[in-house]
């Protein structure tokens, strides 16, 4: 009789704990998921300027709308790929400019159209 009471409670103690335990795992993994979750754009919003010297240079902006401006000049198109990593941006003749993070401050740039790559830097 005894036996049976201190196994019921130890059963009853076990399922406590284990539904305890499972909810504050859940919980620290959606902190940890919800933290890591960022918008990709985020990462190439601003104002970019190619490291060219001659008088070709070029200032790129990304806006958190997702428009492109190329010496302030608006880029009729969208994006139509985007990762942390990588930005397709299609243009209103179905021509392609990918930006790719290089590092923190750094973007390369194909232009599709002028078959070119450039490297631009983060100015603000």
């Amino acid at each position: 009789m005894k036996m049976t009471k201190y196994l019921n409670y130890f059963l009853g103690f076990s399922v406590v704990a284990g539904l305890l335990g499972n909810s504050v795992s859940k919980k620290k993994n959606t902190l940890s998921k919800s933290s890591y979750i960022q918008d990709p754009l985020s990462s190439f919003i601003g104002t970019w300027s190619n490291q060219e010297t001659n008088d070709k240079r070029r200032l790129l902006k990304i806006t958190k709308e997702g428009e492109f401006l190329i010496n302030g000049q608006l880029i009729a198109g969208s994006i139509t790929s985007i990762s942390h990593q990588q930005l397709v941006f299609t243009d209103h003749y179905g021509y392609e400019l990918i930006a790719k993070r290089q590092a923190n401050n750094t973007l390369s740039f194909y232009d599709d159209a002028d078959e070119k790559d450039y490297l631009f830097v983060l100015t603000e």
